[in-house]
């Protein structure tokens, strides 16, 4: 008797189970199927990685390099790129109190106002132009009227800086400045025979002599201009041998003359021909 209360007791019934079961409680088959997925991960976790070999990390020391260099360069491009914008700030402003200076000596009279510079640089030029030679300077001013004033006064006084002679030109297009180098030799003989010259736009030059004045409008009138003036035109100085290699090659490189066969012994000699005799 006492037994069977002890077991009875130990025994859940059927309506036990049947409630646990509502509630959510996992059944024998959920728990065995747990208890096998726990063990298959563990099993996983148990399994040991496939060792990275010395190429491997070789490798990848090789990438993190090319990616840490390629890093630097760009950010020291940008840092070189940055470092140059503001060394073109610095001269700018650099010279704007050098040229404010040149123009208050060419007009005295003028006020700050009216000789205010808008921006003022440094023209180009190619990466193999002598470094030596000095570069062009691009002004703009906010007054044109003031700009006329000061192109008339440099050409009247001739203005210099530290002992070097300062030219003032108009910011004129490149078929313009084309066409004026062109003009390179009549220009260098009328300097030498001290006539002074004026450029007009959009292109002419015009020459005073006398009471009468006299306009160039095409490049190819230079040499009837310059004879109707008395000049010579002076043309710069060229090597002859360049000068002769030059004219070989346009017109297909040097030529040969042929040479006339010279007559056997005890033949009669030849007569010459009909050109040789008029030569």
């Amino acid at each position: 008797m006492g037994g069977n209360k002890k077991r009875k007791e130990s025994t859940p019934s059927v309506a036990t189970m049947f409630r646990a079961k509502e509630d959510g409680r996992p059944s024998l088959a959920h728990s065995q199927a747990d208890s096998g997925s726990d063990s298959e991960g563990s099993e996983a976790e148990k399994t040991p990685a496939t060792p990275l070999t010395k190429e491997d990390l070789r490798a990848m020391l090789r990438e993190i390099s090319a990616d840490i260099k390629a890093y630097t360069a760009a950010a020291l491009e940008k840092q070189i790129t940055g470092l140059k914008k503001e060394l073109e700030v610095l001269t700018s402003h650099a010279i704007l109190p050098t040229i404010k200076a040149i123009f208050q000596s060419l007009l005295p009279n003028a006020s700050d106002q009216e000789l205010y510079i808008e921006r003022a640089h440094r023209a180009l030029r190619p990466p193999t132009y002598n470094p030596n030679t000095p570069r062009d300077i691009i002004t703009k001013l906010l007054y044109f009227p003031v700009k006329e004033q000061l192109m008339k006064a440099a050409r009247a006084h001739q203005p210099t800086y530290e002992d070097q002679q300062i030219h003032f030109y108009q910011d004129l297009a490149p078929t313009t400045l084309k066409k004026r180098r062109e003009l390179k030799p009549l220009t260098t003989a009328l300097i030498e025979a001290g006539w002074r010259y004026m450029w007009g736009h959009p292109f002419k030059l015009s020459v005073k002599k006398g009471e009468q004045l006299f306009t160039l409008h095409q490049v190819a009138d230079m040499q009837d201009f310059a004879d109707h003036l008395g000049i010579t035109l002076r043309y710069p100085a060229q090597d002859p041998n360049q000068a002769t290699k030059e004219t070989a090659s346009r017109r297909g490189g040097p030529r040969t003359l042929p040479t006339r066969p010279q007559p056997k012994r005890g033949s009669p000699p030849t007569q010459p021909e009909q050109d040789d005799m008029n030569t």
